[in-house]
């Protein structure tokens, strides 16, 4: 079965390896306060809204590599990133045919050789 193109983690089905996107703003934000009526106005003005392959430990433009990037500055969980590792299984020979095993199993499903 196919996935998203954009999903979170948990939702999607076991694949190989996802690609990763980083938004890059240019953006100016102007706070107005009324005393009068104790109010405050914030008005966003985006210049340009760029979108770039994120950047990973080992690679880019993949999401599994941006959470280990993520995790080595100390900005992401170890538990996190092994959950996404049971999705994001990698592309080494036999390793989704794995996981979807071990996936499978939980299910009580099994193979008949």
């Amino acid at each position: 079965p196919g996935s998203p193109m954009c999903a979170c983690a948990e939702n999607m089905a076991v694949v190989t390896r996802a690609d990763c996107t980083q938004v890059q703003v240019d953006e100016k934000v102007t706070f107005r306060w009324t005393v009068a009526d104790s109010s405050l106005e914030a008005v966003v003005y985006i210049d340009d809204i760029d979108y770039n392959a994120c950047t990973g430990l080992d690679a880019n433009n993949n999401l599994l590599e941006r959470a280990r990037k993520l995790e080595d500055i100390g900005a992401l969980a170890e538990e996190k990133v092994t959950a996404i590792e049971e999705i994001l299984v990698g592309s080494t020979a036999g390793k989704c045919n794995a996981a979807i095993e071990t996936f499978l199993g939980t299910k009580n499903v099994s193979r008949i050789d």
